[in-house]
């Protein structure tokens, strides 16, 4: 299956595919530039910080549904989880139906602080929109639910990522899309 806004030949991304990265890597690099001062006050790493969020994204996970959900070795999640719980942020215990497997939820402290650090970026956003028309709002609001939803289609497909559907979705090094870390 080949991509729609790609180049049947080489599969490079049409000029509309890339005009649009653009775009998405300025608005990208501008949100990158203007973190809350708060998040630089948390004494936190940035794995910590995910694991607070996959947790209130989640819920009360077991440490290697926590691990998977993160990426990382089961011990890597213990290891966070442990100096989070140092920091009154998580809270973990012993499952009762399963003496081998642990529970782990946020603590009331590391629920609030996820809902503040929410706050502020909400608090950033609108105050950003506001200084846009109804119609600019409208416009960017469609867009945005057009994005989504094709993206959710792609997943629902199976497509782990774009370079996927280049050469049916054969995966080799000379088709893999380079990255920022690349």
């Amino acid at each position: 299956m080949t991509s729609n806004h790609s180049d049947p030949n080489s599969g490079a991304p049409s000029s509309q595919t890339q005009n649009l990265v653009v775009e998405l890597e300025s608005v990208f690099r501008s949100l990158r530039s203007r973190i809350p001062e708060e998040w630089f006050t948390l004494e936190l790493t940035m794995p910590q910080v995910r694991t607070l969020f996959a947790l209130l994204r989640g819920g009360d996970a077991r440490m290697g549904t926590l691990a998977s959900q993160l990426g990382v070795s089961l011990s890597s999640a213990t290891g966070l989880v442990d100096r989070l719980v140092e920091k009154r942020l998580v809270e973990r215990w012993v499952d009762p139906e399963d003496r081998r497997s642990v529970i782990v939820r946020l603590g009331a402290e590391g629920q609030d602080l996820v809902e503040r650090l929410l706050y502020l970026r909400r608090s950033w956003w609108e105050e950003r929109l506001s200084g846009l028309t109804d119609e600019e709002i409208e416009r960017a609001w469609d867009g945005l639910r057009l994005l989504s939803e094709g993206l959710a289609r792609l997943a629902l497909q199976g497509v782990e990522s774009p370079s996927e559907l280049v050469n049916d979705g054969s995966k080799t090094a000379s088709n893999r899309t380079p990255t920022i870390t690349d």
